[in-house]
Parts: structure tokens; C-alpha cells; sequence
């Protein structure tokens, strides 16, 4: 069944495949980009912020040369600002003890804090051409669905080695692992979505064990990723308030607690201090902001 779901996949995707602008590359440092920015970010504003940032930063060694306060600059308002920093550190030891390449090798591309599994077969795959499997979420709910039954997907999703076999048995002996693989993230992005699925339109109904009793399924139900429940602080999550206290830095740096509580929150109050202590902690946990005397700086602006 392999081998029809190959073929029926490259015909779909040579008619719907979509143009993104990191398809026009093989450079791994664009790769890496574009890998890093659509972690828990939309295709549709990547585009715009990966075009930005190549303007800013255009290769591994421009990276490389920059500050961190230089990345996370170039990285506001796109969110989870720790991978600017991760991107950063990554393109810094490229540079300082690789010449400023990559390797082709998934292990060595793994050995990078920042770069996992899934990353470091996308470089492979995309910028090296290797025929080598990935699995993402849209991966895996292609997959799950089409040959494992959704109802089998949902008890096996955090089953990875299931899926990353799955991936491995549908790229093996093909010449055509690129087109695959952005096929599959494709068919998941398009057609079969995590709630309401495109079944009546899907050129897979032939072979998936899904079909036609995924019509009937409730859409909460087929989510391959649990909706994450997060709790709220004075009505936002933590991440977002780590957001606005990044953005007012890179406007306002240093500046005092107090102050960066009035800029960010309008109804600021003075018994909020220690829950806004704790969230400048976190900051600086994870390097992106330092803390001299009573003001907050962002990181290597002193």
C-alpha cells in the first residue's frame, strides 16, 4: 500500500504543492530558519519574518557576528523569543568552530541544544537531499489516519517510533524523499487538517483506514496534539507577558521593575511586583535578559 499512497501523494502534491519561499533554497542555515520560526508559529507569518530576517541576517556568519540582543531584536513579536537565542548560539559555533558549515550528519546536526530529531532530518532532507523520514504533527496525523485508523492514532500518538517507522517505510527505496516529505506537511496543512479534515475531496480514500467513519468522529477527538491548557496570569499566559516584557526592552533598555510593570500592563499595581519578579526570572533563566542592581537589561546591553 506504500507504494500507491507514494504515488497518489506526488500527484497531489505536484498539482497543490505550495510555493514558500524557503523551498528555494537548499542553504541549511535557511533551512534552519525556517524550521525554527514555524515551531508553534503560522506558515502565513513566518513568511513575512523569514524574509525580514535573511535582510537583516542573510547568512550563518552575519548571524554568527551579531549580539544575542541583535537576534531577539530582529526575533520581536514573533514569540517563544528562546529560539532566537538558540538560533543564535547554533549560527555562533558554525561559524567559530565549523568554517561556518553545517554538517550533513543527522547525529552531529542533533548535537546543537536547539536542533532535535525532527530538525535535524528536516536539514538533511530539504538542504542535503538525503532520503531520510520526518515526522512532524501534520506528519503524524497523515500518517496515523491513513494507516493506522484514527481511532488507532489517538491511542498510539505519543507513540513516536510508530510513526517515525511509518515515515521510513514510505520514504525507503524512493528517489523522491524531498517531494515526500513536503508532500506529506502539505496533505496535513490542506486536506487532512486536524479538525475538519477534507475527506470528501481526498484522493486517499481508497486506502485510508479512516475513511468513511472519521465523517461521524467529533472534531475535538481527532486532534494528533491535545489542545494545551495553559494557565492565565491577570487574563494572558506567562509566555505572553514575557513577550511584552521583551518588546518594551528593546525599546527601554534598562529599566526598572515597577516601570516595566506599568508599560505592559495598564491597570499595573505595586502588590504585582513578586509575580512580575517571577516572570523576569524566567528571563533570565534562559539568558534573555540580565538583572544589574534594581534595573532589568536586555541581554549583553550593560
Amino acid at each position: 500500500m506504500s507504494a500507491l499512497f507514494r504515488q497518489k501523494l506526488l500527484r497531489w502534491y505536484r498539482v497543490h504543492g505550495r510555493t514558500l519561499p524557503w523551498r528555494h533554497t537548499h542553504d541549511p542555515y535557511k533551512i534552519l530558519l525556517s524550521e525554527m520560526m514555524l515551531q508553534q508559529t503560522q506558515v502565513d507569518r513566518v513568511i513575512e519574518r523569514y524574509t525580514c530576517w535573511l535582510k537583516r541576517f542573510p547568512t550563518v556568519q552575519s548571524l554568527g557576528q551579531a549580539s544575542p540582543a541583535d537576534a531577539l531584536r530582529a526575533w520581536s513579536g514573533l514569540g517563544y523569543n528562546r529560539r532566537a537565542l538558540a538560533l543564535h548560539q547554533i549560527a555562533q559555533h558554525v561559524v567559530n568552530e565549523h568554517h561556518g558549515r553545517f554538517s550533513k550528519d543527522v547525529n552531529d546536526l542533533m548535537k546543537f541544544k536547539g536542533i532535535g530529531e525532527y530538525t535535524a532530518h528536516a536539514i538533511a532532507v530539504f538542504a542535503y537531499r538525503q532520503p531520510v523520514p520526518l515526522v512532524d504533527t501534520n506528519i503524524k496525523r497523515v500518517l496515523g489516519r491513513i494507516f493506522l485508523g484514527y481511532k488507532q492514532l489517538a491511542r498510539q500518538r505519543d507513540e513516536e517510533d510508530v510513526f517515525w517507522e511509518l515515515s521510513r517505510q514510505i520514504i525507503a527505496r524512493s528517489k523522491r524523499s524531498y517531494d515526500l516529505n513536503q508532500g506529506l506537511m502539505d496533505f496535513g496543512a490542506l486536506v487532512c487538517t486536524a479538525k475538519q479534515p477534507k475527506c470528501h475531496t481526498c484522493p486517499m480514500q481508497t486506502i485510508c483506514k479512516s475513511y468513511p467513519a472519521i465523517l461521524r468522529a467529533n472534531p475535538e477527538r481527532l486532534r494528533v496534539k491535545p489542545k494545551r491548557h495553559e494557565p492565565l496570569y491577570f487574563g494572558q499566559p506567562r509566555r505572553i507577558w514575557r513577550g511584552r516584557i521583551l518588546r518594551y526592552l528593546h525599546t527601554i533598555s534598562p529599566a526598572t521593575l515597577p516601570t516595566i510593570g506599568r508599560a505592559i500592563q495598564p491597570d499595573w499595581q505595586a502588590k504585582r511586583l513578586p509575580w512580575l519578579t517571577s516572570v523576569v526570572h524566567t528571563l533570565e533563566k534562559d539568558q534573555m535578559v540580565v538583572r544589574r542592581g534594581v534595573t532589568v537589561h536586555l541581554t549583553d546591553i550593560l
